[in-house]
């Protein structure tokens, strides 16, 4: 069952675990001081983090204001294992080396985002900002059995601040470069003794940090609104309802639907295309045959240029309800969430990155989800905990299409492809159940989930052929449907030293489903659909405080094996008006795995002295991933087997530290410098030098003051002060490799009152 690879990282884990339980005891020591509690709920249930026997990191609100956390993308820098790459409105989150590529309608994300207990099906989804936030989770490795499809890296989890039942209000402004402009805050009223409402906004402009040919054409851009309200009910003792509603609105340039720059291409001697040829960094007009050479003009070096000729435009708008209901009945606890999601998203690009007029992309997506699930769990301290449940989802697209033009008007006739519009249903049953084989100190836990996912979509162009995994085609290859049904489950144990040290062991599985292909297919080669890919996971850790809960110490290993992963490949296809462009296609055809160890730190050696870190090392690497299509512009086959998995640099460092200067006024000075220290990744699976991002460290500053009585803070950061300019997307396209890159450095000054 265990290779030697395997064998070695349990050997070496270990020992380290070993070390870590054997130094204990001298620890030990008095203290006034000690690190806060924080309770999650990444087993459906509020418990400690350090009792939860996985690998979560909670980020309090606290820690989320100081590293200017407005989104899922700078979580990076306080968590391991994690990393984050974005192209236009879309998150690509990687965990573990699992990462996020296909965002379209046509497949699923391999991260699980949930708000509010509510899943948000769609990558761009992913980005919605954080508004009075009181923690978020993020949960590494598979969560197949409590959470299902879809979850195959990990999740992340987000909990807004409930309604309380006292008056309190908050409200903070910033300014910072680029012109950015942020206001946002919360009120919480109480309804009398039974009942509170709370409204949270957030209103944000800033101003391009990409600038294109003219000012006019600057992109990378702000223009945010959200709102939220939020109601709590406890009509009777036990019985709580919460009621929620926002509204998210995101306007601006964005960053480009599909990158905003090209890289380059390779050439031989010939000058030909050939992957295994030079690096060229040209712009070229592309001939369609023949290929008898590349011409054109250098790219611009700077990687915050925008080079095309289009006013780009992001527009999405998104408005969600969900209402959790939870009847504590004694013995057992009922709970219901159901959420509602109403979303439409465009985003555009400019397909040959040049002044040359023509080949606009976007891509228009309108789409609704209903979720509802039910569960019913064990309530007290007894030696056996459970849970039960069953999930429903309904996802309808009822508006997709991708659009390849000479001309920036989205859906215009005669060059947009309607992508089929799907509806998804899933169905699922789970279970979990933990019992104390020997009391407070060894716990074994079982849990499974049957999952059965039922995708229809209606195709005028499909193509179908015997490679493709569907389980039936009708209507002449025009109507698809696609089943998948899965069996996920858990194992897993815990054994606790004492109040203050646990080990743990765990073998889990997950999957994400399978799904259609979206481009305009006439090609027999193309399938039109492609299965599940699954993961089994295992995991050993501990999880430790030490001197008096001054110092929290928590270690795990891991290990990954992908079966199925499905790949995107890239293919030049002729749009109606004459134009090129390239479409994805997903194949089923990659076998790979991850390992590696996370450290996790978290010490008070001190008062006023606050210390954290942690430490990634992992290893992911395709095992067998041949017979692949050359990407777009290049003939041929490839083997990407032992290429590495994108996305996954072989080390993270993070690390910060603060301290509180007590003033005479009874107020304080805290600085703050926060370092994030990441190994080199590749972009795509070709593993290229162009798509290759080095090894890079980003250091963020911060200063802040804070009144006696904690009401009002001023705070000076600068974020990335080493100004890192980063590749955190790339991919081939018709024009060359595609890039887009992360943000460079930024300062701002943030005022905060609270009532």
């Amino acid at each position: 069952m265990f290779g030697a690879s395997r064998l070695k990282l349990l050997a070496s884990a270990s020992s380290v675990i070993g070390v870590i339980l054997g130094a204990a005891p001298a620890l030990a020591q008095s203290a006034e001081v000690g690190l806060e509690e924080v309770v999650v709920t990444a087993q459906r249930r509020a418990e400690n983090v350090q009792n939860v026997p996985m690998s979560v990191t909670a980020i309090t609100s606290e820690s989320l204001s100081r590293n200017d956390v407005r989104d899922l993308s700078r979580i990076e820098v306080l968590t391991p294992g994690f990393s984050f790459g974005k192209s236009g409105s879309d998150a690509r989150p990687a965990i573990r080396g699992v990462r996020t590529e296909n965002v379209a309608v046509s497949g699923d994300p391999t991260i699980g985002f949930f708000m509010d207990n509510v899943y948000r099906s769609r990558a761009s989804m992913a980005n919605e900002p954080f508004v009075d936030v009181a923690r978020v989770e993020v949960q590494r490795g598979p969560q197949g059995t409590l959470y299902g499809r879809n979850t195959f890296g990990g999740n992340i989890a987000v909990v807004s601040n409930e309604p309380g039942g006292e008056f309190d209000a908050a409200a903070s402004l910033l300014y910072g470069s680029y012109d950015r402009r942020r206001a946002d805050g919360f009120v919480n009223v109480p309804l009398g003794e039974r009942a509170s409402v709370r409204i949270a906004a957030l209103r944000e402009n800033m101003d391009g940090f990409i600038k294109g040919t003219t000012s006019a054409l600057d992109i990378g851009d702000r223009d945010t609104t959200y709102v939220r309200i939020g109601l709590k009910l406890e009509p009777v003792d036990g019985l709580e309802a919460q009621a929620r509603y926002s509204h998210w609105r995101e306007k601006g340039t964005g960053l480009a639907a599909f990158g905003y720059r090209v890289g380059g291409v390779f050439v031989n001697a010939a000058g030909q295309f050939d992957i295994k040829g030079t690096p060229t960094r040209l712009l070229y007009d592309l001939p369609r045959t023949g290929f008898p050479g590349i011409t054109g003009t250098p790219i611009n070096p700077d990687p915050l240029f925008y080079p095309g000729d289009t006013k780009l435009e992001q527009d999405l708008t998104q408005d969600s309800a969900s209402l959790n209901v939870s009847w504590d009945m004694g013995p057992v606890v009922v709970r219901s969430i159901t959420g509602y999601v109403d979303y439409r998203v465009f985003r555009n690009a400019d397909n040959d990155f040049s002044l040359r007029a023509g080949n606009v992309d976007g891509q228009d997506d309108k789409l609704n989800a209903l979720s509802q699930e039910l569960q019913l769990a064990s309530s007290g301290d007894g030696p056996l905990e459970w849970i039960v449940g069953y999930y429903y989802f309904r996802e309808k697209i009822e508006h997709s299409v991708f659009s390849s033009c000479p001309t920036a008007v989205r859906d215009a006739p005669g060059c947009a492809f309607a992508a089929g519009f799907p509806t998804t249903e899933s169905n699922a049953f789970f279970g979990q159940a933990s019992y104390w084989a020997i009391e407070d100190k060894l716990r074994l836990t079982v849990g499974i989930r049957q999952t059965n996912d039922d995708k229809v979509v209606r195709r005028f162009t499909a193509t179908t052929n015997a490679r493709q995994r569907i389980a039936s085609v009708t209507d002449a290859g025009q109507r698809i449907n696609l089943k998948f049904d899965r069996t996920t489950w858990r194992l897993g144990g815990e054994y606790h030293v004492d109040d203050a040290r646990m080990l743990y062991a765990t073998i889990s599985t997950g999957f994400r489903s399978g799904g259609f292909n979206a481009g305009n297919f006439t090609n027999p080669l193309l399938p039109a659909g492609f299965g599940p890919e699954s993961v089994t996971a295992y995991e050993l850790g501990s999880k430790n405080r030490f001197l008096d809960n001054r110092l929290q110490l928590n270690v795990s290993i891991y290990r990954n094996d992908f079966k199925d992963l499905q790949v995107q490949n890239q293919f030049i296809v002729t749009n109606p008006a004459g134009g090129t462009t390239t479409t994805s296609v997903i194949l089923n055809a990659a076998r790979a795995h991850s390992q590696g160890a996370e450290i996790e730190l978290q010490a008070v050696p001190m008062e006023n002295l606050n210390i954290g870190a942690s430490a990634t090392i992992m290893e992911a690497v395709y095992e067998r991933y041949a017979n692949t299509p050359a990407p777009a512009n290049y003939a041929g086959f490839l083997d990407y087997s032992g290429n590495r998995v994108p996305y996954s640099p072989k080390y993270k460092f993070t690390g910060f530290v603060s301290y509180d200067f007590q003033l005479p006024d009874g107020g304080k000075i805290t600085p703050q410098a926060t370092l994030l220290l990441s190994g080199g990744y590749y972009n795509t699976d070709t593993n290229t030098v162009l798509d290759f991002q080095k090894a890079y460290a980003k250091l963020d500053l911060r200063v802040g003051w804070t009144s006696k009585d904690d009401r009002y803070t001023v705070e000076a950061f600068v974020n990335n002060a080493t100004d890192e300019i980063t590749l955190n997307r790339a991919t081939f396209g018709s024009r060359g490799l595609n890039q887009s890159y992360d943000a460079p450095r930024m300062v701002g000054v943030r005022l905060s009152g609270r009532l």
